[in-house]
């Protein structure tokens, strides 16, 4: 899947230009194999079917409900809105 915009500037970085300078040294790897799955996926159910279930992919609920989460560690998520194959507003949060 193309990605169109990126919130989090550490994983703007990261995908640009390869550095981690932005992101905890804790979650780079999970973070790095997390984006090569989805940017390599041709589409949603591609990137849901190739991911190991501990990513724990879903939808978000509420007022975020179009949002896709996936689990970094612990409170960690990346979380991206998907439009015909193109990925939107990708973020890396901590949601407590």
């Amino acid at each position: 899947m193309i990605v169109r915009s990126v919130r989090h500037r550490g994983l703007r970085r990261l995908i640009e230009n390869d550095s981690s300078r932005f992101l905890r040294p804790s979650l780079v790897d999970r973070v790095r194999k997390i984006l090569t799955v989805l940017i390599l996926a041709d589409d949603i159910e591609e990137f849901i079917a190739d991911a190991p279930p501990g990513w724990r992919i879903h939808r978000l609920t509420g007022d975020r409900q179009s949002a896709w989460s996936v689990s970094v560690t612990g409170n960690w998520r990346i979380t991206f809105y998907e439009s015909d194959g193109y990925i939107d507003r990708l973020n890396l949060e901590d949601y407590h």
